[in-house]
């Protein structure tokens, strides 16, 4: 069975295409089998990369480790369940048509919060992250009290990783790793 990794934060401009990027690109070079899923079905920039790295390395006549890349199968409406969602099976699709060839798939998920990030999350094994080092961006995991300088309390996205914890353990499935990842420091810290 295959280990699920989520790269998901609602916020854009996180880093979560590049961080996927990498850790699949390393997986592949570490010699595993590893699969690659897309879903920001609009800028699609993990996907384009996929595409741009298969597409050089072609035209290279070179062999590197990469990832599989592939797109979310589409869905007969006419085979839905009453009050299934479309999104939830075609993703649901995708990931047991993965499994079996897989060793790990990462899943790339927008900057936003969608049906799709939010079944996502619900199947990862290990979640992360990034955040930049900004108040911005920290908001996203815990509201703050910013004179108090104290956590009041757990943001939109971190009651939506609470909610997918949930859902897995209700499955019987282990609970998330999540990582929340320092993705890029302050420029009063780089000098």
């Amino acid at each position: 069975m295959a280990h699920i990794i989520v790269v998901g934060n609602e916020k854009g401009g996180a880093g979560k295409s590049t961080v996927s990027m990498h850790v699949a690109t390393a997986l592949a070079r570490m010699g595993h089998k590893v699969s690659a899923l897309d879903l920001d079905l609009r800028q699609k920039t993990f996907g384009r990369y996929a595409a741009n790295r298969a597409g050089f390395l072609a035209s290279a006549e070179k062999s590197l480790p990469s990832a599989s890349y592939h797109e979310l199968p589409e869905v007969d409406q006419a085979s839905l369940q009453p009050g299934e969602n479309v999104y939830d099976r075609r993703l649901s699709e995708a990931v047991a048509d993965l499994e079996p060839d897989s060793d790990f798939i990462v899943i790339d998920c927008p900057g936003s919060h969608t049906r799709l990030s939010q079944v996502a999350h619900s199947l990862a094994d290990t979640l992360i992250t990034p955040l930049n080092d900004s108040f911005v961006d920290f908001d996203l995991l815990a509201h703050v009290d910013a004179e108090a300088d104290k956590i009041v309390g757990p943001s939109v996205y971190s009651e939506m990783v609470w909610n997918a914890r949930q859902l897995r353990a209700q499955a019987g499935l282990k609970p998330i790793d999540w990582i929340v990842l320092r993705n890029r420091m302050g420029a009063q810290q780089m000098v």
